[in-house]
């Protein structure tokens, strides 16, 4: 095994250690008031929306959750493909999530599944994961009556639609940030807003009065992860410039292959014609190349969930996932693709 090459690695540099660095000489840990800037910086990358952070992607999406009042009597929709923790996160509320297939066209949420089984009592609520950095359209879904909570933390960006009520975000070690773990909220509704505030509080005391919002999330972020987090939203063109980058350099070394083509790089993701994609990257990881096929993902498959999955099927085995991250070098996607040209 000459070269050993991950699937992911840590969007973070040089400036962005020494921001934390700087931070945890001041010893001061609470967070306060860099989490204070730190949101305000989010809000504004973000359009002038509210903002605010968590300790975990998983947290950010249990707070969007209870922000919207969900409960046990609404109706929770999720897309097959898309990460366990979501599943997990709606679960937590006491809500069993309804699974749903994805597009034929792209392996999103399908807007017809999600028609299909809505429910005539109780909130429909629709999470729509930005998946592979590609961007669904959810206005349809907005005018088809559904509560909308977007996850855009694999297409991190300052996009937000007006048609989306919350939008959760992970900064885990696998995105395109990462302040070591960590996870935002953002919303344009001020009622939204105050009741994050209020249960997403560190120390639940400064609204320990707010007696109709019983629920409290415990998810601190620290100086440190809030002062890598500014130093890389502040480098965003940069990081998704290089990434570009090395899109442009794989394209050219595999002769311009069928592949999913996103909003921000989030992957490099070949599409291939057969039933192949599993076995491509168990013989790609043989060689020290982390690469992962689209069917370990898929919920139904994880939690034996009856149903169509019919698109997700079809999609499960036929995206290759590539490395693509800033410790890439142009070296490292020619090493890359001389190794996949031997399976394709």
């Amino acid at each position: 095994m000459s070269q050993i090459i991950s699937h992911s690695y840590p969007g973070f540099n040089d400036i962005a250690i020494e921001s934390a660095i700087s931070a945890i000489r001041t010893g001061d840990f609470s967070g306060r008031q860099t989490m204070k800037l730190a949101e305000s910086k989010l809000a504004s990358f973000m359009g002038g929306a509210y903002s605010k952070l968590t300790n975990t992607g998983f947290a950010a999406l249990q707070a969007a959750l209870v922000a919207a009042n969900v409960n046990c009597n609404d109706n929770v929709l999720i897309p097959t493909v898309t990460c366990p923790s979501v599943y997990h996160a709606v679960r937590s509320l006491g809500v069993t999530p309804i699974v749903v297939d994805v597009e034929k066209e792209t392996p999103l949420i399908s807007l017809e599944q999600a028609i299909r089984k809505k429910s005539t009592s109780g909130k429909n609520v629709v999470i729509i994961p930005q998946m592979f950095g590609l961007t669904q359209n959810v206005k349809p879904f907005f005018e088809s009556d559904f509560l909308v909570i977007e996850d855009i933390a694999q297409r991190f960006s300052p996009t937000i639609s007006q048609h989306v009520d919350l939008t959760v975000m992970s900064f885990s070690p696998t995105k395109l940030f990462t302040m070591g773990y960590g996870g935002g909220i953002v919303t344009r509704q001020e009622d939204y807003y105050a009741r994050l505030s209020v249960f997403l509080d560190p120390d639940h005391s400064d609204h320990s009065y707010e007696r109709e919002v019983p629920f409290r999330i415990h998810s601190p972020v620290s100086d440190y992860q809030c002062a890598m987090l500014i130093s890389q939203l502040e480098r965003y063109q940069e990081i998704l410039s290089y990434r570009n980058k090395l899109v442009e350099k794989y394209d050219q070394e595999l002769g311009y292959p069928a592949r999913l083509q996103p909003e921000v790089p989030f992957r490099y993701q070949l599409i291939l014609e057969h039933h192949s994609a599993k076995k491509i990257s168990e013989s790609l990881r043989e060689s020290g190349i982390g690469a992962w096929a689209l069917g370990s993902h898929l919920l139904h498959q994880l939690f034996e969930i009856e149903g169509d999955f019919e698109n997700a099927e079809w999609w499960s085995n036929r995206v290759l996932s590539l490395p693509l991250h800033e410790k890439l070098t142009l070296d490292n996607i020619c090493y890359i693709s001389d190794v996949v040209r031997r399976y394709r």
